[in-house]
């Protein structure tokens, strides 16, 4: 099975920077997502595709280190680059001490920008290639059954819902989802996020 393309995600509350690095970057053949909060990034990013994640440093809401911290929870593998301005090295090295992989400073040279992402993204296949035979052998292990119920989950709908679309009853939907979380080895449907690609 081949990998997905990378992913490039950008967040940073600053709409010039988030066009100006999309360009940059689109130019190259690069897929970008780009996000104006922590909070947006959390809640909308597709974990399971490759590529790596520039994170501003300085954000209203939840701050770089913040979202960094959110990650680490969730399992968030894909490389962590800091978007730094001046003065902020002391946090950005707090930021590579937590597991990031490097940081730019701002405004980021387009050149040293392509080139840190080349770099990680490289890092990042090498390392998920592994991640995803052991996704792709969990997902085997579910019964067809349990696999539709999975699906209807990663597209929000409820038991009951599940259980009105598929002619089930709620129930049975609750025993097909608990059976199919153990194989994969998850206990919410948060980390369902990354077996999204199989299902």
């Amino acid at each position: 099975m081949t990998i997905k393309k990378p992913l490039i995600r950008i967040v940073d509350d600053d709409s010039d920077v988030l066009k100006a690095m999309r360009k940059v970057l689109e130019l190259e053949d690069y897929q970008v997502a780009t996000y104006a909060s922590g909070e947006d990034f959390l809640t909308e990013d597709s974990y399971s595709l490759p590529g790596c994640v520039i994170l501003d440093l300085k954000m209203p809401g939840l701050n770089g280190l913040e979202v960094q911290h959110h990650l680490k929870v969730r399992g968030f593998n894909h490389p962590v680059i800091f978007l730094t301005a001046h003065g902020e090295v002391e946090s950005a090295v707090f930021a590579m001490k937590e597991g990031a992989a490097d940081f730019l400073q701002k405004p980021a040279d387009p050149l040293r920008l392509l080139e840190v992402v080349a770099l990680n993204i490289e890092k990042d296949l090498k390392g998920l290639t592994l991640g995803f035979e052991e996704r792709k052998q969990k997902v085997a292990l579910l019964t067809p059954r349990e696999a539709q119920v999975i699906k209807k989950v990663l597209m929000g709908l409820s038991n009951k819902e599940i259980g009105e679309s598929l002619g089930l009853s709620e129930r049975t939907v609750e025993n097909h989802r608990a059976a199919a979380y153990k194989k994969l080895a998850v206990s919410s449907a948060d980390e369902l996020k990354d077996f999204s690609y199989f299902i």
